[in-house]
């Protein structure tokens, strides 16, 4: 089977509907040593924050998680609990305190540093070449947490608004707003009267859990940047909402679990009609992202066109590919190096 050229999906999509699901290949085709990294926890080891073997390390392990936010919620959790019990020394409370606070300021320094500390430091003809990228998709999935589709997202609108950029059909909306009580704050609407176009299927740095609200942090509503105010919300043990690592199952249930999460599955489980086209880009549907498959073979969508780097890559997909055709979708293949995304 020869791959098709993103050129060639580009005309045979012309004129349809047509949605894109973005992968970390969007982010690593910006700058690939920032975005290739794996595993949080195999970074903080990396990085000596976490020793192998360590205490903190085996309750890692012993709870079978990766998420920084459950093992961040026990350590200081079981502190409370103890001392209640009188049965924990005072070296014991601090040490176990101090490995809760060096998760968190791992947790701060991968979200930040993997990033411009501003949108500003990325060049206007890096986010011009990606806004042209996304500017004719009706609605954009992606399965990242940075903040490369959001600020391109913002730099596309001030593109419109300056007529740099004529035609488009994405209309971008993330469904979050201006409270009245506190115009620095934009909060999630789970209103189904508010049109969303831009989806973050595993969450986003920027978005945060408030547990009684859902917010969004803005450099352009604070004037304070991402950084502090990361810092700033992890010290009030407020985190932020993404899916980062685990199985398939660990990560269909904190989706499940969260009002924004559930909203953002639903709508990619649900969206599309006959003769749409999803055009997936940057990522293969491991079986870690078994929920994605399943959302978008239980969808209307009658055309999945998948990034792959070669031919041999598509032996990989071959059980989806059988699934989908038993529900009269197709599925074609294209080459993703011939999609320039940034430059």
């Amino acid at each position: 089977m020869s791959l098709l050229t993103y050129q060639e999906v580009q005309e045979r999509t012309l004129g349809q509907q047509n949605i894109l699901l973005l992968g970390n290949g969007f982010s690593m085709s910006y700058n690939y040593e920032r975005f290739s990294f794996t595993s949080l926890l195999d970074s903080a080891v990396s990085k000596g924050l976490v020793i192998e073997n360590s205490p903190v390390y085996k309750v890692f392990s012993k709870f079978s998680t990766t998420d920084f936010e459950e093992v961040i919620n026990l350590l200081e959790n079981s502190v409370r609990v103890i001392k209640e019990y009188g049965i924990i020394a005072k070296e014991d409370e601090t040490k176990i305190l101090d490995d809760s606070e060096k998760l968190k300021k791992h947790l701060v320094n991968i979200i930040t540093n993997n990033h411009s500390d501003k949108i500003t430091e990325i060049e206007d003809d890096e986010f011009y070449s990606c806004a042209n990228f996304i500017k004719d998709y009706e609605k954009i999935y992606t399965l990242n947490y940075d903040l490369l589709l959001y600020w391109t997202c913002i730099k596309l609108k001030k593109f419109i608004d300056d007529r740099i950029v004529k035609q488009f059909n994405l209309k971008v909306s993330d469904g979050f707003s201006s409270n009245s009580d506190d115009f620095e704050q934009l909060t999630y609407r789970n209103d189904s009267k508010v049109s969303s176009s831009i989806f973050y299927l595993h969450g986003a740095l920027h978005i945060f859990d408030k547990k009684s609200e859902i917010i969004k942090t803005s450099y352009s509503q604070t004037g304070v940047s991402l950084k502090e105010q990361t810092l700033d919300f992890l010290q009030k043990n407020i985190y932020p909402v993404f899916v980062s690592e685990g199985t398939d199952e660990q990560k269909k249930a904190k989706i499940i679990h969260n009002a924004y999460l559930n909203h953002c599955y639903k709508s990619l489980a649900t969206i599309g009609k006959k003769n749409s086209n999803l055009i997936v880009f940057g990522t293969m549907l491991k079986t870690n992202d078994n929920h994605i498959r399943e959302a978008i073979l239980k969808n209307k969508i009658s055309n999945i066109y998948i990034s792959v780097s070669s031919e041999a890559a598509i032996s990989a997909l071959d059980g989806f590919v059988e699934e989908a055709n038993k529900l009269s979708k197709e599925v074609f293949f294209y080459d993703y190096k011939t999609v320039k995304v940034w430059r």
